[in-house]
């Protein structure tokens, strides 16, 4: 008979893992999102936009972004970094081969 009580930390630690893998990604999409949409809508000097060109521009504004919601990303990979970790520990004490 399984025992399918001993896979429930490891699953939890696994949901927990994907659902802040899902928040850091819809994060990083919506800071593409609005860095594309600020580059569209603010008028650039003609003289700025020879130089440096829109990609580059854009590549600016989404580096603003993320600075300006570093604290959350930074939460974020925090907590996907400790949730690996419980994973890979709960991963370890539940093969019998392994220790």
């Amino acid at each position: 008979m399984i025992n399918t009580l001993a896979f429930r930390p490891l699953a939890e630690a696994v949901n927990a893992r994907r659902e802040t893998q899902r928040h850091l990604d819809c994060l990083s999409r919506q800071i593409a999102a609005r860095a594309g949409r600020q580059a569209t809508t603010v008028k650039v000097r003609s003289r700025a936009r020879r130089r440096s060109g829109p990609r580059h521009y854009h590549r600016e504004l989404v580096e603003r972004l993320v600075f300006e919601r570093w604290g959350e990303l930074d939460g974020l990979d925090r907590r996907l970094a400790a949730q690996e970790q419980v994973t890979d520990e709960i991963e370890h004490c539940d093969h019998p081969l392994a220790q």
